[in-house]
């Protein structure tokens, strides 16, 4: 059993990453660089300190703590000096205004599910549960297992968010908790997945196909980003891909840029910064070309 994880974030009352109100743990660390992620914070593997300067009042608190003196005051404006910070998240301790933000703390397998059991009344009621989600969660299999062994003996339901870039090994990991996989596709080539994401077609079909032939729960959400694949030719090859799987559950995910002032946060450019979400009326269109042939539905 491992008993530590390192976490982005954890999320109580969360209504969109599955049914019932849920908690949603982040976890840390992303093999993919997909250009429209919407959680940039999750991808590094080590913790990283998001600044979000609107919010600073320059009051010099972070200054007074950093041990690597990544924050000075200069001219009364507060100067953030990334390539010093050691993300030790000290100064998120005494930050006043919320400025400061640090994503990727270590806790324990009893500090998560402390977490996730303050919401367990309401999992009961309407039929929620713990999503475990990223960042790519089976990047940290062994300690999703031992959390989802803790949810299971205590009748929590599991959803593990994954885009299937990792060995299939890390799934047969959880089978046996009967978790729900979120399982994303992406794209419908190797080239597309190369550039868009930084992973693997193959590796993302032949995990999904595996799952299915093992026999595991699995829904599979299709983001639709505008200008990439929110058009009927590109879905109906998608459709293609997730026939031969034996797939039987598809939901779309219409892109969002709410992920937008992480990047500033982070001094990162957003590809897709002035990307608007695709319109009702073309997702409507787009989720009948899977309708015949999948439960099918549009997500969020």
């Amino acid at each position: 059993m491992v008993n530590t994880g390192v976490i982005s974030n954890i999320q109580h009352f969360s209504v969109g990453d599955g049914p019932g109100i849920r908690t949603t743990v982040f976890f840390q660390g992303c093999n993919l660089r997909c250009l429209w992620c919407h959680n940039p914070e999750t991808i590094p593997r080590l913790p990283v300190l998001l600044f979000y300067k609107n919010l600073c009042t320059n009051c010099g608190s972070c200054t007074r703590v950093c041990p690597s003196g990544a924050h000075e005051l200069l001219n009364s404006e507060h100067i953030f000096n990334r390539s010093s910070c050691r993300a030790t998240g000290r100064c998120t301790e005494t930050c006043p205004s919320g400025a400061l933000k640090l994503s990727g703390k270590t806790m324990t397998l009893e500090e998560v599910f402390e977490n996730i059991c303050e919401d367990i009344e309401f999992y009961k009621a309407t039929g929620g549960g713990v999503t475990f989600s990223g960042g790519e969660p089976l990047l940290q299999a062994d300690f999703c297992v031992s959390l989802a062994e803790k949810c299971s003996s205590h009748g929590i339901s599991v959803i593990i968010d994954t885009a299937g870039n990792v060995s299939y090994s890390e799934f047969e990991k959880l089978l046996p908790y009967k978790v729900h996989f979120f399982y994303d596709l992406k794209a419908v080539t190797e080239e597309d997945y190369r550039t868009k994401t930084g992973g693997s077609f193959m590796l993302t079909v032949i995990n999904l196909a595996k799952l299915v032939y093992d026999g595991a729960q699995v829904t599979v959400r299709i983001p639709i980003i505008p200008g990439f694949n929110d058009n009927t030719l590109y879905c109906q090859d998608l459709r293609k891909v997730l026939k031969e799987t034996g797939i039987k559950r598809v939901q779309l995910l219409p892109f969002h840029r709410t992920g937008s002032s992480k990047y500033k946060a982070l001094d990162k450019t957003y590809a897709y910064e002035k990307v608007k979400s695709p319109p009702g009326e073309s997702l409507a269109k787009l989720l009948t070309v899977f309708a015949d042939d999948f439960d099918a539905g549009i997500d969020g």
